[in-house]
């Protein structure tokens, strides 16, 4: 009986973490979490890089941004709780 649980049924929205970036660092990348002033992992290869920004920005369900060699946003993926289909 849904009625009694006192809630509609549907599922709250989680709260949301921190972005999780993927910045050049020297000659290789790191991963950083948006306000954090400090890195998350020391400078490794951007593959290695992204591959554990995702997995933080998974557990973080926030958006993961991948910077280019020139500090551009190569890529954005979301994690987060999207609503499908978009509003609009």
């Amino acid at each position: 009986m849904r009625g009694q649980l006192g809630g509609s049924g549907r599922r709250s929205a989680a709260k949301q973490g921190p972005n999780v970036w993927v910045v050049r660092h020297g000659n290789r990348y790191s991963v950083k979490e948006e306000g954090v002033p400090v890195y998350l992992v020391p400078p490794v290869t951007q593959r290695l890089a992204i591959h554990i920004a995702r997995w933080i920005s998974r557990a973080n369900r926030s958006e993961l941004i991948v910077q280019n060699r020139r500090g551009r946003i190569r890529a954005r993926d979301s994690h987060g709780s999207d609503h499908f289909p978009p509003r609009g």
